[in-house]
């Protein structure tokens, strides 16, 4: 067990860093494209959510994993202490991540409330 745990770390990063960059060669190649279609650019939106979401809860079940290792005594206080600080850092910045992808719909969701509050009264 002790010498798979390490490889699973491996492969988890791996498979971060491949997702991270899939995301980012979408933002540039729709930000460098002539235009498209709202739906196309909705979709996108759509799917680096989707990922980022299914990051997030991959990153939450890891620390509590860590977290439940350690309390087992399979890890180090050290090891445990490095692996944590990780895998919170990842999950800051899928949380940055996240809650930038907001930011663009915000503008039209106040409009939107604002026009249901004034429909409402």
């Amino acid at each position: 067990m002790t010498e798979i745990l390490p490889w699973f770390f491996i492969v988890f990063a791996a498979l971060g860093v491949v997702g991270w960059l899939v995301s980012l060669w979408q933002s540039l190649s729709l930000a460098l494209s002539d235009g498209g279609t709202v739906q196309t650019q909705a979709q996108l939106t759509t799917d680096v959510r989707r990922a980022l979401l299914s990051e997030k809860e991959a990153l939450l079940g890891e620390i509590q994993d860590v977290a439940f290792e350690h309390d087992a005594g399979k890890l180090s206080d050290a090891d445990f202490e490095d692996l944590n600080e990780k895998l919170r850092t990842q999950a800051r910045r899928v949380l940055y991540e996240l809650d930038e992808g907001t930011e663009a719909f915000r503008g039209e969701a106040e409009e939107l409330i604002a026009q249901r509050l004034a429909d409402g009264r």
